[in-house]
């Protein structure tokens, strides 16, 4: 085998080895609840919620509050029943936001809509294999970072 060829060979197995990713522990959590707005808000439409843990792990600059890590779409508000799988290495914690998507669109509160509330929640007992919320989603077009304290 040549020089080049050898070099390249290396060059390509140190790339491959470099691109291993590490082990994720999962922590599942079947959640139960309640979606609903505030009175006098619009009603109708799908509900877009979003996962978060409550805080990230890191020190300094890299700690923050909320880290997404899944997101899905229910046909509307009313009972909500989701089975998740939490990131227990990224963070602690979890916070359910949720969105009301009222003109049907998928954007939340594209130009000209002021119409759909959002809402956010902080699930108590975690970690639990079994929880439950209330949300209300009464905050008009605003996102999870501007509810959470």
């Amino acid at each position: 085998m040549s020089r080049a060829a050898l070099g390249f060979a290396c060059a390509l197995a140190l790339s491959l080895a470099g691109c291993i990713n590490e082990e994720t522990r999962l922590y599942e959590v079947v959640l139960e609840g309640e979606v609903g707005v505030a009175p006098g808000a619009p009603s109708e439409g799908a509900v877009h919620l979003q996962f978060h843990v409550a805080r990230t792990f890191g020190e300094g600059d890299l700690a923050h509050p909320l880290g997404e890590f899944d997101r899905r779409t229910i046909a509307g508000v009313g009972p909500v029943r989701e089975t998740l799988l939490h990131p227990r290495d990224v963070g602690e914690g979890l916070v359910v936001y949720g969105w009301l998507d009222s003109d049907g669109d998928g954007i939340h509160c594209a130009p000209g809509q002021t119409e759909e509330p959002a809402g956010l929640v902080e699930v108590a007992g975690f970690p639990a294999h079994a929880l439950s919320f209330s949300l209300t989603l009464s905050a008009p077009c605003v996102g999870p970072e501007s509810l959470y304290p």
